[in-house]
């Protein structure tokens, strides 16, 4: 068992750069946004989240029974069952936990890697699994400040949830 040079790699699309080392080299890949996504199902307990996603805005639901955030919308708290549901407004400011870059994928996303999935815990307190775009490879790490984005791969699509860095003025 070993791993033949090149074997199964696809190939680079991106330049080369030197590293400060002498010989050594590191490949910066850019990650654009675009990332085709099922059209989500909208339930009537996750519409609030879908009105302020389609005007921008990031919700995150909470429970007052229990008086927590949580993720991902849906109609009643995970934590006690509870339909008390409020959709507070968020920063949508965050930092990355943890990502991976995707490199291999069935379609409709195989034609779209490299890309990052990422999980991103917010201001609130909230983790949430997003993609990050508009990103570097070079810049991303864990602990990089992001800032929510609603994207749209044509007008009649619903708005999904990425981030992207945020720059010290968002």
């Amino acid at each position: 068992m070993g791993c033949r040079l090149g074997h199964g790699i696809p190939p680079l699309h991106q330049p080369l750069q030197l590293d400060d080392r002498p010989g050594a080299f590191r490949v910066t890949e850019y990650f654009p946004g675009g990332l085709p996504t099922p059209r989500p199902v909208v339930e009537p307990d996750t519409r609030p989240w879908w009105d302020a996603a389609e005007r921008g805005a990031l919700t995150v639901p909470h429970c007052g029974a229990c008086d927590r955030s949580f993720w991902y919308p849906r109609g009643f708290c995970p934590r006690c069952g509870s339909g008390d549901i409020a959709w507070l407004p968020a920063t949508g400011h965050g930092e990355v936990y943890s990502y991976s870059i995707v490199r291999r994928a069935a379609e409709p996303w195989g034609s779209h890697v490299p890309f990052v999935l990422a999980y991103v815990t917010l201001d609130e307190g909230v983790t949430v699994q997003a993609n990050v775009v508009g990103c570097a490879s070079d810049a991303l790490v864990p602990g990089l400040r992001v800032r929510a984005v609603f994207e749209r791969t044509a007008d009649d699509d619903l708005p999904i949830l990425r981030f992207t860095p945020a720059n010290e003025t968002s």
